[in-house]
């Protein structure tokens, strides 16, 4: 059994999954603020859901930097002298593999793709990963387009802090998936072409698949986007095919387990 630990800025999905990627069951909870209310939450609900009698390995996916399997930090979360590791050892006594979460996401939504993908999460915050045929291309492992400044309405901000799923929610009263006028959706698609210009025009991939809530409305604003990106790319970049997360609200859980097969296949 494969134990998949999603943990997000806003919420932990958490599922079990067998030898044949089926997720078994899974539950989700609220990302406590407090890293020790999260462990203990964690732990409890865990063996309150879930037989893990046959648990072979536990795959986390963390929302911030990870190098060699350790944790540089927890992205936006206020957690600190926080060894996680070293507490899911003692729990489960299994191997524990971690890896970022929009890098697990990305190899999950472009395995067998070949090509150059590159994969965007617009949720709490924006995270990001460049793929090359069904790998993370390490050429790009600083890639965190999130935190590119620009100038929004007189402001200079990171593209997350006006483009993210949470941001334009904050905006609108409302999360995006209530959000129905095709004016306002060709205004959020303006806020998400400031970002994505620099990344086709540079990185020039093939396929850009999107995920969290604002890949879920994909056809809402894919055609304002692209009719805004054809007019100011350089001449001679390609249009990249633009896709939904097929994974949707678990691409970080199926590349848990992908990431985790793997790792385990290679020791």
């Amino acid at each position: 059994m494969y134990l998949c630990i999603d943990i997000g800025g806003t919420k932990t999905l958490v599922a079990l999954m067998n030898n044949r990627r089926r997720i078994l069951n899974s539950f989700r909870f609220a990302t406590p603020r407090d890293q020790n209310v999260f462990f203990d939450t964690l732990n409890s609900e865990t063996h309150a859901n879930f037989s893990l009698e046959d648990l072979k390995v536990v795959s986390v996916a963390i929302p911030g930097p990870v190098e060699h399997n350790k944790i540089l930090w927890f992205g936006n979360l206020p957690w600190t002298d926080f060894d996680l590791s070293g507490k899911l050892k003692k729990l489960f006594r299994v191997p524990i593999f971690f890896e970022n979460d929009a890098e697990l996401a990305g190899l999950a939504e472009t395995e067998n793709l070949p090509g150059l993908s590159i994969y965007l999460t617009f949720s709490t915050g924006i995270g990001s990963t460049v793929i090359r045929d069904g790998h993370v291309d390490p050429a790009f492992d600083t890639f965190e387009p999130g935190h590119d400044k620009y100038l929004f309405r007189g402001k200079l901000l990171e593209w997350e802090d006006f483009s993210s799923a949470k941001a334009i929610a904050d905006y609108y009263g409302k999360p995006t998936s209530k959000i129905k006028k095709k004016t306002d959706w060709v205004e959020i698609s303006c806020r998400m072409a400031t970002g994505l210009r620099p990344i086709v025009a540079y990185i020039r991939p093939d396929n850009i698949i999107l995920g969290g809530p604002l890949g879920l409305d994909l056809k809402k604003y894919r055609q304002p986007l692209e009719k805004q990106l054809s007019v100011s790319l350089p001449p001679g970049v390609s249009m990249p095919e633009f896709t939904a997360a097929k994974y949707k609200h678990e691409s970080v859980i199926y590349g848990c387990y992908l990431h985790a097969k793997r790792q385990l296949a290679a020791q």
